[in-house]
């Protein structure tokens, strides 16, 4: 989302600057009793001033305003994209202020990766950190489905084993998957 906000940040800048320049060019040309120069705004003037509200042009120039509106409105209520996970806030001396302290979404990757790669029998894991979720895909050189099954629920007890140890403020589920590779 933040691309999107400089994204249009930057057009709608870019359409003021056009603007205002445009506007600085028929004010000086008016100023000097030249007609319009780059854009006949007379024109405008002379549509605005025979055209009624109730007007089918005005309702659907209204309509799409409105809905362009909406979109933006609901694009920047969505919840932005969680950066980092925060901990729980560490005490120190009955005077000073709680610690504020936070793991970013990779260093939560790196260490439930390590943790499940730690596994014997696991060979590599891919690990996706979200709000509420990590999702961990292990790989496995065993065939067995009783011997993967087991691998699954070791790789998740530490996984669940090195999330506790982050001391995330609120725990996200822990789900894996293993396939054999």
């Amino acid at each position: 989302m933040r691309f999107f906000n400089r994204l249009l940040a930057t057009l709608l800048s870019l359409a003021l600057i056009a603007g205002g320049l445009l506007l600085i060019i028929e004010v000086v040309a008016a100023g000097f009793g030249v007609g319009p120069v780059l854009w006949d705004w007379q024109a405008l003037v002379r549509w605005a001033e025979t055209t009624s509200w109730d007007d089918v042009v005005v309702r659907v120039i209204a309509l799409i305003g409105l809905v362009v509106g909406l979109l933006l409105l609901v694009a920047e209520l969505k919840r932005p994209r969680v950066r980092r996970l925060r901990a729980r806030p560490v005490t120190g001396p009955s005077d000073t202020r709680p610690v504020d302290a936070a793991y970013t979404r990779r260093g939560v990757a790196t260490a439930v990766r390590s943790a499940v790669t730690e596994v014997d029998g696991i060979r590599s894991a891919k690990v996706t950190v979200k709000r509420r979720r990590v999702r961990v895909r292990a790989a496995t050189a065993s065939e067995d489905r009783a011997a993967v099954a087991n691998l699954r629920r070791s790789a998740q007890e530490a996984a669940r084993s090195r999330i506790e140890q982050l001391e995330l403020r609120s725990s996200p589920s822990v789900t894996i998957r293993t396939r054999s590779a």
